[in-house]
């Protein structure tokens, strides 16, 4: 007879006493460290050209592309089971803290350097075996600056052709914003269906983009339309969401990731898939983005799961992991410096490159970027805690860190 007002009494008082919670994405070095091996492999292949060591070194874009749709999807997943919602305005102001400053500040410096120096060789040039180099035309070229600005260039290359472009480089970006101003919508329609099927229609998305390149191709003609397209390459980034919805379910229901025999078939997988890149085939515009979005897509939870393990440990290295961090600011700005010193041989041109490129990085990351990632603070979600009762599904958090 005395037990009921004892039980009650607790079960009143949940509400007050709230149980704090965790997400379960945690900042990830091996994930820095992968992140660095993508930017390493475009930078060689930025600063050597087609002919050079590395003619595969493209693929470290795909990289990039799966760890964003994961990181992304990972960082909604757990915004929604912390606070029972997801801020969108929230998410796309902390998304635009993060990428504006470092690009609008490239752009105002090399739009400054192009209106000054036009009528040079050097700043006319593009790597990659492209121009040499040559007078530039100002009006045209702060037009491709608007364009950048837009996130739409990748559809200019797409359509128009690619040709010249003095940044070049950045339709991987448009690609990647075009992604994140959908997909928080597009998640949040797929989180109304039952648990275990919230990943099949990211994986028919999926399945889609893998599909467009065999009838986009046309024989070669298409093969700007496939590599620029965003509904090409969003493959990776979708196979990357769907990675991150199958190791966040199992996370909060407190089950340990499968990973042995997947973990086999994605090394096969990722080893061909830049096997295909580097033959230099066609068929690399057709199978090779898909497949090598499959291999990393298994990688990136095994590595948030696993950071010890050889893999693991193999990608951490302090310089590294120190490239992963700072892999924005050196994606913008490696490939004007491939520029810039492309008219120049090879072993005077390559250490200058590089050297520009981390001084530019060192400086953008300590006045531009970190900056902005402290202001960005201020559109976290607040409160971090949330009545058990409160979150979406009752996940059994205890038994996922138990598992982890």
């Amino acid at each position: 007879m005395t037990a009921t007002p004892v039980l009650e009494k607790p079960l009143r008082a949940t509400p007050a006493r709230t149980r704090t919670r965790r997400g379960f994405l945690g900042h990830s070095p091996a994930l820095d460290g992968l992140r660095g091996v993508a930017l390493i492999l475009v930078l060689v292949y930025h600063f050597t050209g087609v002919g050079g060591p590395l003619p595969g070194g493209w693929s470290g874009v795909d990289v990039f592309f799966v760890l964003s749709g994961f990181l992304i999807t990972a960082l909604l997943l757990d915004e929604r089971y912390l606070h029972g919602r997801v801020a969108v305005g929230r998410f796309y102001a902390r998304r635009g803290l993060r990428l504006l400053p470092a690009l609008i500040v490239m752009l105002v410096i090399w739009s400054g350097l192009l209106l000054a120096f036009h009528d040079s060789t050097w700043i006319g040039a593009t790597p990659s075996g492209g121009k040499r180099g040559g007078p530039i035309d100002v009006l045209p070229a702060l037009g491709h600056v608007a364009l950048v600005m837009t996130y739409g260039i990748n559809w200019v290359h797409a359509v128009v052709g690619h040709g010249w472009a003095p940044l070049g480089h950045l339709w991987s970006l448009a690609v990647e914003e075009q992604f994140y101003l959908v997909w928080p919508a597009t998640l949040l329609l797929f989180l109304r269906l039952p648990a275990g099927k919230r990943v099949w229609p990211v994986l028919l998305l999926a399945a889609v983009s893998a599909a467009l390149p065999f009838f986009l191709y046309d024989g070669g003609a298409g093969k700007d339309r496939i590599y620029f397209g965003t509904d090409t390459r969003a493959v990776g980034l979708l196979l990357g969401a769907a990675a991150a919805l199958v190791w966040h379910r199992r996370r909060a229901r407190g089950l340990p990731a499968r990973l042995p025999g997947v973990r086999a078939w994605s090394g096969l997988a990722f080893v061909a898939a830049v096997a295909v890149y580097l033959a230099n085939m066609p068929v690399k515009f057709l199978v090779a983005p898909a497949l090598l979005g499959l291999a990393v897509s298994q990688v990136v939870p095994y590595l948030v799961d696993h950071p010890t393990s050889l893999l693991g440990r193999a990608l951490t290295p302090r310089p590294l992991v120190w490239v992963g961090k700072r892999s924005y600011a050196l994606y913008l700005w490696h490939y004007l410096w491939a520029t810039w010193t492309h008219p120049l041989p090879l072993h005077y041109g390559l250490p200058l490159g590089i050297a520009g490129t981390l001084a530019c990085t060192v400086l953008s990351w300590r006045f531009v970027e970190q900056p902005a990632l402290r202001y960005a603070k201020r559109y976290r979600v607040p409160g971090s805690a949330q009545p058990a009762a409160a979150a979406p599904e009752p996940y059994p958090f205890e038994q996922s860190r138990a598992a982890a």
